[in-house]
């Protein structure tokens, strides 16, 4: 099939490259002329392990292309995707389908087929199809039949390629033609396919990130009652885990959840159940409990050093939201960071990939490995849980601090190992 991708952000560009990977002519299409550039060089914007190599291979085997704007060439396609962005709206915590309806209308104004399939695939609340198909219809002077759809994606930042490849199922919402051409995409896919209508599809995605939301909330509310009772949030999960109607996924403490898909989505179905005066109460928990985890682990940091934070140096390791990404919104990091400024210490951070200078500028010090910023730092926090931090030299981190302490917010250690060391260590939920 040839496919129409508008918005190669980090939704539109993996889906951009795997479908070609699976044969598919595709063309990708963005408003931001150096992306773009950058693009058809094979150079990937973002940090995605494995997908700068399959856009390189796809771009050679001529079945991916990319393109500023959308225009006639449209008419050449089979199907259109819509992924650019939704950003959280500040006034109620909503999708912001602003760039979702400006898609709509351009690819009304510039379609003359007879009919044309338009697909959702970022993430909206429920209802947008039916937004885009109005949009559509109003837009094109031709009256082109738009059969609307709605594919939600389910990717994993830093599992990205292999979710796509290989997903627990692909979800698949619209009219029944938007679903016949969506089955014959994902066709070489040997996964369920949820067949249903747009509303339900997009329901789905909304509701799969709130459960899992749910989970690592109720995990962190449980890790702070066995810190204060003396129990071990590990082993107490692990036998929650085992049992066969729970299961052991997203039931690990640490600083809280982060990045684009867990926030925007649980405050979008909590904004969309407060528009029909239903209950919120269950989103407003969720919600405040991942923001008071984080205050709950500065407080953490505050009696490891003694309530006093002014001109100490505070090593940071860890900036993205989670490991295998370069993602830092809505990232536990931000609001540490923050607030150690605020308390007047000096801050020092690495990341393998991740950067905030936008946000910080150079109130921070970023640095070029994480032993240079652990040196003479009177205590070291632990946000983000990659790998290279679980295989550190701990004698080398000793030696280099101040003070040997550590907070580590993604219980990476074990902790008598690490006391054994010399360090004073604390965690999450672990005695």
């Amino acid at each position: 099939m040839k496919i129409f991708i508008v918005g190669v952000g980090y939704v539109g560009l993996v889906t951009a490259a795997c479908l070609a990977e699976l044969g598919h002519q595709v063309t990708g299409v963005d408003i931001d002329p150096d992306k773009i550039k950058k693009l058809e060089k094979g150079e990937c914007p973002i940090y995605e392990p494995g997908l700068e190599e399959i856009i390189k291979k796809n771009i050679q085997a001529g079945r991916l292309k990319f393109q500023i704007g959308i225009n006639e060439e449209i008419n050449k396609f089979d199907m259109a995707m819509i992924a650019v962005g939704t950003p959280e709206r500040e006034s109620d915590g909503r999708a912001d389908l602003f760039y979702v309806g400006e898609t709509a209308r351009h690819i009304a104004q510039n379609c003359r087929k007879k009919d044309f399939v338009v697909v959702g695939k970022s993430t909206v609340p429920i209802g947008t199809a039916t937004q885009i198909r109005e949009s559509l219809a109003v837009y094109n002077p031709r009256k082109t039949t738009f059969h609307v759809g709605s594919n939600p994606e389910t990717l994993r930042e830093g599992n990205a390629v292999s979710d796509f490849m290989n997903p627990d199922r692909i979800i698949i919402g619209g009219d029944k033609k938007a679903q016949e051409a969506l089955l014959k995409l994902y066709e070489k896919i040997d996964s369920p396919k949820i067949v249903t209508n747009a509303r339900s599809a997009e329901m789905i995605k909304l509701a799969a990130n709130f459960m899992l939301a749910l989970r690592v909330s109720a995990t962190n509310m449980l890790s702070r009652i066995c810190d204060v009772t003396g129990a071990d949030i590990e082993a107490v999960m692990e036998g929650v885990g085992m049992d066969k109607r729970i299961g052991p996924k997203f039931l690990k403490a640490g600083v809280g959840y982060g990045g684009s898909c867990f926030p925007k989505d649980t405050k979008s179905i909590r904004s969309i159940s407060d528009h029909y005066r239903l209950d919120t109460s269950i989103f407003d928990a969720v919600i405040e409990i991942n923001s008071e985890q984080r205050k709950w682990f500065c407080q953490k940091v505050d009696e490891i050093t003694l309530f006093t934070l002014k001109n100490k140096k505070i090593a940071v390791w860890g900036l993205a939201f989670k490991p295998d990404t370069d993602d830092t919104r809505e990232a536990p990091s931000i609001d540490v960071i923050k607030w150690l400024l605020e308390e007047g210490a000096e801050v020092s951070v690495f990341d393998p990939v991740a950067n905030v200078k936008k946000i910080f500028s150079k109130k921070i010090k970023h640095c070029r490995d994480m032993y240079e910023a652990v040196d003479k730092a009177e205590a070291l926090l632990i946000l983000t849980e990659w790998e290279v931090f679980k295989q550190a030299d701990l004698k080398k981190v000793k030696e280099a601090m101040l003070v040997p302490k550590i907070v580590d917010g993604r219980n990476i250690y074990d902790p008598k190992v690490v006391r054994k060391m010399g360090f004073e260590y604390v965690s999450m939920g672990r005695p």
